[in-house]
Protein backbone atom coordinates (compact mmCIF):
# COMPACT_ATOMS: atom_id res chain seq x y z
CA UNK A 1 0.00 0.00 0.00
CA UNK A 2 1.18 3.70 -1.26
CA UNK A 3 0.35 7.19 -1.25
CA UNK A 4 1.75 8.71 -4.24
CA UNK A 5 1.64 12.79 -4.83
CA UNK A 6 4.24 15.62 -6.34
CA UNK A 7 6.52 13.13 -6.80
CA UNK A 8 7.17 11.33 -3.89
CA UNK A 9 5.31 8.55 -2.45
CA UNK A 10 4.60 6.95 1.06
CA UNK A 11 4.70 3.26 1.30
CA UNK A 12 3.25 1.01 4.18
CA UNK A 13 5.75 -0.10 6.88
CA UNK A 14 6.37 -3.62 6.67
CA UNK A 15 9.03 -5.59 9.09
CA UNK A 16 11.41 -6.01 6.61
CA UNK A 17 11.96 -1.92 6.56
CA UNK A 18 12.41 -1.61 10.49
CA UNK A 19 15.93 -2.40 10.53
CA UNK A 20 16.58 0.82 8.10
CA UNK A 21 14.46 2.85 9.89
CA UNK A 22 16.66 1.70 13.11
CA UNK A 23 18.99 2.94 11.57
CA UNK A 24 17.70 6.46 10.58
CA UNK A 25 16.18 6.89 14.20
CA UNK A 26 19.95 6.45 15.98
CA UNK A 27 21.42 9.15 13.33
CA UNK A 28 21.93 11.98 15.54
CA UNK A 29 20.82 14.09 12.82
CA UNK A 30 17.21 12.56 13.39
CA UNK A 31 17.85 11.65 17.31
CA UNK A 32 18.52 15.02 18.39
CA UNK A 33 15.03 15.81 17.36
CA UNK A 34 13.30 14.08 19.94
CA UNK A 35 13.41 13.62 23.27
CA UNK A 36 14.45 10.32 23.81
CA UNK A 37 17.91 9.77 22.41
CA UNK A 38 19.32 6.65 23.56
CA UNK A 39 20.83 3.86 21.76
CA UNK A 40 17.91 1.49 19.91
CA UNK A 41 18.93 -2.08 20.15
CA UNK A 42 17.32 -4.74 17.68
CA UNK A 43 15.51 -6.10 19.96
CA UNK A 44 14.10 -2.34 21.32
CA UNK A 45 13.19 -2.16 17.42
CA UNK A 46 10.74 -5.33 16.72
CA UNK A 47 8.93 -4.92 20.10
CA UNK A 48 8.54 -1.37 18.89
CA UNK A 49 7.01 -2.39 15.90
CA UNK A 50 4.91 -4.55 17.40
CA UNK A 51 3.02 -1.72 18.86
CA UNK A 52 2.55 0.02 16.56
CA UNK A 53 1.80 -2.46 13.33
CA UNK A 54 -2.19 -1.72 14.31
CA UNK A 55 -5.14 0.05 12.98
CA UNK A 56 -4.11 3.21 15.30
CA UNK A 57 -0.96 3.89 14.08
CA UNK A 58 0.24 4.76 10.29
CA UNK A 59 3.89 4.41 9.78
CA UNK A 60 5.17 4.81 5.97
CA UNK A 61 8.44 4.92 4.32
CA UNK A 62 9.00 8.12 1.91
CA UNK A 63 10.73 7.58 -1.52
CA UNK A 64 12.26 10.12 -3.96
CA UNK A 65 13.83 10.09 -6.72
CA UNK A 66 13.87 5.98 -6.49
CA UNK A 67 15.98 6.45 -2.57
CA UNK A 68 14.27 5.77 0.56
CA UNK A 69 14.68 9.05 2.61
CA UNK A 70 13.24 9.17 5.57
CA UNK A 71 9.82 7.94 7.59
CA UNK A 72 6.02 10.08 7.89
CA UNK A 73 3.94 8.63 10.96
CA UNK A 74 0.48 9.18 11.93
CA UNK A 75 0.28 7.99 15.67
CA UNK A 76 -2.05 7.45 18.55
CA UNK A 77 -5.10 7.59 16.16
CA UNK A 78 -8.71 7.77 18.20
CA UNK A 79 -11.18 6.60 15.59
CA UNK A 80 -13.84 7.97 17.87
CA UNK A 81 -13.22 11.53 17.96
CA UNK A 82 -11.19 11.03 14.75
CA UNK A 83 -7.69 12.88 15.94
CA UNK A 84 -4.27 11.81 16.01
CA UNK A 85 -0.48 12.73 15.96
CA UNK A 86 1.95 13.17 12.85
CA UNK A 87 5.38 13.42 12.65
CA UNK A 88 8.26 13.19 9.78
CA UNK A 89 11.88 12.70 9.45
CA UNK A 90 14.96 12.97 7.15
CA UNK A 91 17.91 11.47 8.35
CA UNK A 92 20.30 12.73 5.23
CA UNK A 93 20.47 16.58 5.66
CA UNK A 94 21.20 17.18 1.61
CA UNK A 95 17.43 17.50 1.75
CA UNK A 96 16.88 20.01 4.77
CA UNK A 97 17.49 22.92 2.78
CA UNK A 98 15.27 22.02 0.01
CA UNK A 99 11.35 22.31 -0.27
CA UNK A 100 11.14 17.97 0.06
CA UNK A 101 10.56 18.63 3.71
CA UNK A 102 7.68 21.24 3.46
CA UNK A 103 6.44 19.15 0.61
CA UNK A 104 6.41 16.12 2.37
CA UNK A 105 4.61 18.33 5.41
CA UNK A 106 1.65 19.33 3.28
CA UNK A 107 1.22 15.60 2.17
CA UNK A 108 0.92 14.36 5.70
CA UNK A 109 -1.65 16.50 6.63
CA UNK A 110 -3.30 16.39 3.43
CA UNK A 111 -3.44 12.70 4.64
CA UNK A 112 -4.65 13.47 7.56
CA UNK A 113 -7.61 15.33 6.90
CA UNK A 114 -8.54 14.36 3.19
CA UNK A 115 -7.70 10.85 2.60
CA UNK A 116 -8.48 9.53 6.36
CA UNK A 117 -10.84 12.41 6.89
CA UNK A 118 -9.97 13.31 10.35
CA UNK A 119 -10.43 16.31 12.59
CA UNK A 120 -7.99 17.55 14.68
CA UNK A 121 -4.11 16.63 14.32
CA UNK A 122 -1.29 17.31 16.87
CA UNK A 123 2.46 17.71 16.40
CA UNK A 124 5.53 17.67 19.05
CA UNK A 125 7.96 19.96 18.30
CA UNK A 126 11.06 20.45 19.95
CA UNK A 127 11.33 24.09 21.12
CA UNK A 128 14.68 24.71 19.58
CA UNK A 129 13.71 22.89 16.28
CA UNK A 130 12.59 25.91 14.51
CA UNK A 131 12.89 25.25 10.90
CA UNK A 132 9.75 22.50 11.55
CA UNK A 133 8.10 25.02 14.06
CA UNK A 134 7.99 27.51 10.56
CA UNK A 135 6.78 24.12 8.37
CA UNK A 136 3.88 23.24 11.03
CA UNK A 137 2.96 27.21 11.43
CA UNK A 138 2.95 27.13 7.55
CA UNK A 139 0.45 24.33 7.68
CA UNK A 140 -1.81 25.66 9.96
CA UNK A 141 -0.68 24.58 13.30
CA UNK A 142 -0.76 26.56 16.26
CA UNK A 143 0.89 26.40 19.96
CA UNK A 144 -1.40 24.93 22.09
CA UNK A 145 -1.66 27.05 25.49
CA UNK A 146 0.54 26.49 28.63
CA UNK A 147 3.71 24.98 26.16
CA UNK A 148 5.67 28.32 25.74
CA UNK A 149 8.07 27.13 28.15
CA UNK A 150 7.90 22.90 27.35
CA UNK A 151 10.85 21.61 25.67
CA UNK A 152 8.79 19.27 23.37
CA UNK A 153 5.90 21.87 22.09
CA UNK A 154 2.54 20.10 21.69
CA UNK A 155 0.90 21.94 17.93
CA UNK A 156 -2.77 21.88 17.16
CA UNK A 157 -4.30 22.04 13.58
CA UNK A 158 -8.02 22.41 12.80
CA UNK A 159 -9.09 20.85 9.46
CA UNK A 160 -10.80 24.66 8.74
CA UNK A 161 -7.55 26.24 9.72
CA UNK A 162 -5.61 24.06 7.12
CA UNK A 163 -8.90 24.00 4.78
CA UNK A 164 -8.40 28.05 4.84
CA UNK A 165 -4.33 27.49 3.69
CA UNK A 166 -4.85 24.12 1.65
CA UNK A 167 -5.55 25.96 -1.82
CA UNK A 168 -2.67 28.74 -1.49
CA UNK A 169 -0.22 25.68 -0.32
CA UNK A 170 -1.41 23.27 -3.38
CA UNK A 171 -0.72 26.11 -5.71
CA UNK A 172 2.54 26.41 -4.63
CA UNK A 173 4.35 23.28 -4.14
CA UNK A 174 2.24 22.58 -7.74
CA UNK A 175 4.58 25.06 -8.97
CA UNK A 176 7.79 24.12 -6.74
CA UNK A 177 7.54 20.14 -8.00
CA UNK A 178 6.06 20.37 -11.26
CA UNK A 179 4.54 17.96 -10.66
CA UNK A 180 0.10 18.41 -10.36
CA UNK A 181 -1.37 15.11 -10.40
CA UNK A 182 -4.08 13.66 -8.00
CA UNK A 183 -3.17 11.85 -4.87
CA UNK A 184 -3.28 8.46 -5.27
CA UNK A 185 -3.88 5.45 -2.89
CA UNK A 186 -2.46 2.28 -4.66
CA UNK A 187 -3.09 -1.22 -3.72
CA UNK A 188 -1.27 -4.62 -5.30
CA UNK A 189 -2.36 -7.85 -5.98
CA UNK A 190 -0.14 -9.04 -3.27
CA UNK A 191 -1.80 -7.26 -0.61
CA UNK A 192 -5.46 -7.87 -1.31
CA UNK A 193 -4.78 -10.86 1.43
CA UNK A 194 -2.86 -9.03 3.98
CA UNK A 195 -4.80 -8.01 7.19
CA UNK A 196 -3.80 -4.89 7.94
CA UNK A 197 -3.82 -2.87 4.40
CA UNK A 198 -7.13 -4.46 4.24
CA UNK A 199 -8.12 -2.62 7.59
CA UNK A 200 -6.91 0.73 6.18
CA UNK A 201 -8.68 0.00 3.13
CA UNK A 202 -11.65 -0.50 4.56
CA UNK A 203 -11.30 3.48 6.42
CA UNK A 204 -9.84 4.96 3.26
CA UNK A 205 -13.26 4.05 1.27
CA UNK A 206 -15.38 6.30 2.77
CA UNK A 207 -13.36 9.34 2.31
CA UNK A 208 -15.70 12.16 0.51
CA UNK A 209 -12.32 13.06 -1.29
CA UNK A 210 -12.68 10.20 -3.33
CA UNK A 211 -12.50 11.07 -6.95
CA UNK A 212 -12.14 7.51 -8.96
CA UNK A 213 -11.82 4.08 -7.95
CA UNK A 214 -9.67 2.03 -10.29
CA UNK A 215 -10.09 -2.08 -9.68
CA UNK A 216 -7.77 -4.81 -11.70
CA UNK A 217 -6.75 -8.40 -11.24
CA UNK A 218 -3.80 -6.47 -10.26
CA UNK A 219 -4.24 -3.77 -8.02
CA UNK A 220 -6.61 -1.23 -6.19
CA UNK A 221 -6.22 2.74 -6.98
CA UNK A 222 -7.98 5.39 -5.07
CA UNK A 223 -7.53 8.74 -6.54
CA UNK A 224 -7.95 11.98 -4.34
CA UNK A 225 -9.00 15.32 -5.47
Amino acid sequence: MKYSRYGLSFHFLKEEDIELVRQWRNDPVVANNYEFRDHITPEMQKEWFKTVNNINNLYTIIEYQGEKIGVINIKNIDWETRICEGGIFLPDPKYHQTFVPAVISYITTEIIFNVFEWNIGYAHVLKENKSVQAFVKMLGYELLAGQEEVNNQLHQISRESFEKRAPKLKKAITVLTGNDENGILYIGQSEFSDPMVLQWEEKVMSSRFITKIETTTESRSYYFS
